[in-house]
């Protein structure tokens, strides 16, 4: 049925310095997880990351029963708002605009079991990562289609299967007809790989490199 087909369109401190290249898990290397913008860390930022204990702002820290925020990352950032059950602050302009890490850093690079790619997150407005380019670069990375080689790429037709499942879901939140239809004509995102989980719970950290943060999702 056409109506069934997707659509393509072609821990929280990490402590520094990090262990060698041969000790890393294979798993979370590099080479595995492809960037969405390039290196991880450039060579001229990696000079600015510290080789102290780096910090998650508590805004954006993993918790595995109250998360931080509430969001949903298949929505803009916009409707992210303070879990009061975690923190009493607001998710204000001032909020947004605090440092992602203690100490700050340029650049982030986020990773997710689901996803077969990075997220690099670098700064937009002054000389290190805030919350709010978290939130914001990390939806428009989600809003990435994904291509049919990526799609044909997961382990298998059942995955396949819940992924266009949810690409559908999706796109039957448009508010109108005309809506529906240019966004199914958008065709598969990079969100619709999550299968659903798309509750923010924080980041947390690993062991390899400051900058280096796995997404947790439920």
């Amino acid at each position: 049925m056409p109506g069934r087909h997707v659509h393509f369109n072609e821990e929280n401190i990490f402590y520094s310095p990090a262990p060698s290249e041969s000790s890393t898990s294979p798993t979370l290397s590099e080479s595995s997880l492809p960037s969405s913008t390039g290196p991880t860390t450039p060579p001229q930022l990696r000079e600015f990351i510290p080789l102290g204990p780096v910090t998650i702002n508590p805004i954006l820290a993993y918790h595995p029963f109250v998360f931080p925020i509430n969001y949903d990352v298949s929505f803009p950032p916009n409707t992210a708002s303070a879990n009061i059950r975690a923190s009493p602050f607001n998710l204000d302009s001032y909020r947004l605009a605090e440092a992602a890490t203690s100490p700050p850093i340029p650049v982030l690079s986020l990773q997710n079991d689901l996803l077969p790619w990075r997220c690099d997150i670098r700064a937009s407005t002054c000389f290190y990562v805030t919350v709010g380019d978290v939130l914001t670069q990390l939806y428009s990375f989600l809003r990435t289609p994904g291509t049919r080689e990526e799609f044909k790429a997961t382990p298998s037709q059942s995955i396949r299967d819940t992924i266009s499942a949810v690409y559908r879901k999706r796109c039957s939140r448009a508010s109108s007809a005309e809506a529906y239809a240019e966004e199914q004509r958008k065709g598969l995102k990079r969100v619709d790989f999550l299968m659903g989980r798309t509750t923010f719970m924080g980041l947390s950290s690993t062991k390899l490199g400051p900058e280096a943060w796995v997404l947790n999702l439920q």
